[in-house]
């Protein structure tokens, strides 16, 4: 009746969940209690709500995750998109600047080389009013005829060495009248220059200039030395004037599109061209740190920075032809534009996918719960004491099979209550027989070391290596069969079983013993090697009509032990090794003891595992050798088998 209440006891624990896994030995006294702990807290919620957590962390997480990655991947392949937008613009813009720039220089250099305007600053002094009127209706006609559809220039102002100016192209009122200082420093820069032009930047408010350019929109002054064409010396200046509109029409229409601010600066940080107010040509730019990140930024992005109240990405751009530079200051409002709509698709998306998903939560965790709920009454009323209780298979999941296993366990614990009742009676029953048992070897063995001294005595050394082998066999037999013990001890129990055998066949055998060192000290279960040489010498040999051989070997390969039982008896027919070793014991009167070459393989098989064991060979008539395999153990590996 105990084994029945330890049953019913290991069943509440396993019903009730109580049981734990043992944990891992590398995890510390701290964190096996805080796991546990954990564990324990989690276990206190029901299964649905662990559930919505799963999909919280599991689903609705990873998602959410996923859907800003996405939004910020789209939002920085937007923005490089449209930076890779801005440099062409960019480029196409100093480009098109470029070849003003370059119309204007070689429109300089041809103009400089007109006979009239050669004439005129060669021959200045001989010339009267009439006469400069005369040069200035010639040289108008050429430019008319000659640059009829791309002439860039307003206005062309000669100047003589002793800096006498002569208008000869262009109306009066808009003519560039450069007065002191400032005429001097740029006719200063044109000579030194020698032939290349010089650009300045004015505008209407600049006192060092005088014509029709507004505060905004300004001039471009382009002055160079005029050298006479047969000779190569200087005989003047010529400055050449054309309205900053011809650069800011080519990029005004994009700057009133993205509100972007535009402008065109020289290398001394002069504004050259602009397309609104937000900087004046002529003049420095206000924002002296915007510039400085520009030109670090260069065509990459830079941080975005406040300019009349409003954050602008400023980006820069040397030109190819000349050291001007393009500054291009773009709203960060339309960079992120198009962000918006990527947002709103996103959100959309991670909202369906979270009442989709909270929809099949709520699904999936009540076909969980409803039949997990069926199992667990089913089990209260078992555990009540209700045996003969069936639960309802249905569905194909894991629940299901569960029930079934329960099913089945139960069917299984009824019938064996009833086993159980009998088995203790019986258990009883051998356990006083096996108290009886043990008497009598002890009782024989004390009495046998008697006879064994008296030999001794009466110096009978035959009687008294046969005595001592008999008492060396009963001692090892008083042990429990399971038990482990060492390789030597196992050949000194066999030799003390050989002694006995050769005394008793009149020495018809020989045994050849070879035991590799290394394995003697290994730990093996007793009796393994005993009642194989016990059948090699009462099936093999005895009945031979001939001097028998029996070779016993051990060796070590890799992490196993090998052990060879060789004789040369009669040998067993191939049909009946299997038979042999299948056979549980052997109750044959002439053995030592009931253990069966089954019984030994039975044994290995389910203290070391079904890899090891033993296989037997046999020729009929010639030998029989049968081969044990065995794990390598020492005794602190003896715990864990």
């Amino acid at each position: 009746m105990e084994r029945i209440k330890r049953l019913r006891k290991r069943f509440r624990q396993l019903v009730g969940g109580a049981s734990q896994a043992p944990s891992s030995s590398s995890v510390t006294a701290m964190g096996r209690r805080a796991g546990n702990a954990v564990i324990s807290w989690i276990r206190t919620v029901d299964i649905f709500s662990r559930l919505f957590i799963m999909f919280i962390f599991a689903t609705l997480l990873p998602m959410i995750l996923t859907q800003t990655w996405s939004y910020q991947k789209s939002s920085r392949v937007i923005q490089e998109k449209v930076f890779v937008s801005v440099n062409e613009v960019m480029n196409q813009l100093s480009s098109s600047v470029d070849r003003i720039i370059e119309k204007a220089r070689n429109d300089s250099i041809e103009i400089s080389y007109m006979s009239q305007i050669q004439d005129v600053l060669i021959d200045y002094d001989k010339y009267n009013s009439r006469m400069l009127n005369s040069a200035k209706v010639d040289i108008g006609k050429v430019m008319s005829s000659k640059y009829v559809f791309d002439n860039i220039a307003s206005s062309i102002t000669l100047y003589t060495l002793d800096h006498q100016s002569v208008n000869v192209y262009g109306e009066v009122i808009y003519n560039a009248r450069l007065e002191g200082e400032f005429l001097e420093s740029l006719l200063k820069e044109c000579y030194e220059n020698d032939g290349k032009c010089v650009f300045k930047a004015v505008n209407g408010e600049d006192s060092r200039y005088r014509g029709r350019a507004n505060k905004w929109g300004g001039e471009i002054v382009i002055g160079k030395v005029v050298k006479q064409k047969e000779t190569g010396e200087v005989i003047g200046y010529m400055v050449m004037q054309i309205n900053e509109s011809n650069f800011s029409d080519i990029y005004k229409t994009l700057n009133q599109e993205i509100g972007a601010e535009i402008f065109i600066m020289d290398s001394e940080g002069i504004i050259i061209s602009t397309a609104g107010d937000y900087a004046v040509v002529g003049e420095t730019y206000s924002y002296p740190e915007v510039l400085e990140i520009a030109e670090r930024a260069g065509r990459k992005k830079s941080e975005a920075v406040v300019i009349h109240g409003q954050k602008m990405v400023p980006l820069s751009r040397k030109m190819e032809e000349n050291d001007w530079r393009v500054f291009f200051l773009i709203p960060q409002e339309y960079l992120r534009a198009d962000r918006k709509s990527v947002l709103s698709s996103s959100l959309a998306g991670a909202l369906i996918s979270l009442l989709l998903g909270i929809g099949f939560t709520f699904l999936f965790s009540y076909s969980i719960l409803v039949p997990m709920n069926e199992a667990i009454r089913g089990i209260g009323e078992f555990e009540k004491g209700n045996l003969d209780i069936v639960l309802e298979e249905t569905g194909n999941d894991e629940i299901t099979r569960l029930v079934g296993q329960f099913n089945k366990m139960a069917r299984e614990i009824n019938g064996l209550m009833e086993r159980i009742r009998g088995d203790e009676k019986e258990k009883r029953k051998l356990e006083i027989q096996a108290l009886q048992a043990q008497i009598n070897p002890h009782f024989l063995s004390n009495t046998l070391n008697t006879v064994s001294y008296i030999a001794k005595m009466k110096r009978e050394e035959t009687i008294e290596v046969l005595i001592n082998a008999t008492i060396g066999l009963l001692c090892d037999s008083m042990k429990n069969d399971d038990s482990m013990h060492t390789v030597e001890d196992e050949i000194r129990l066999i030799r003390n079983y050989i002694t006995i055998q050769d005394y008793r066949l009149l020495g018809k055998f020989t045994v050849d013993i070879q035991i590799e060192e290394g394995i003697r000290s290994c730990m093996i279960p007793r009796f393994i090697l005993q009642p194989v040489v016990e059948n090699s010498i009462i099936h093999g040999i005895e009945p031979a009509n001939r001097r028998g051989v029996i070779s016993i070997k051990g060796s070590r390969r890799e992490n196993h032990i090998f052990f060879t039982i060789t004789d040369n008896g009669i040998g067993i027919e191939s049909d009946r090794i299997e038979k042999v070793i299948s056979e549980p014991s052997n109750q044959e009167k002439a053995r030592f003891s009931g253990i069966g070459i089954g019984n030994v393989d039975r044994r290995i098989r389910l203290m070391m595992g079904e890899e090891y064991g033993l296989i037997m060979k046999s020729e009929k008539n010639i030998f029989t050798t049968t081969e044990i395999r065995l794990p390598v153990l020492r005794k602190e590996g003896i715990a864990n088998v």
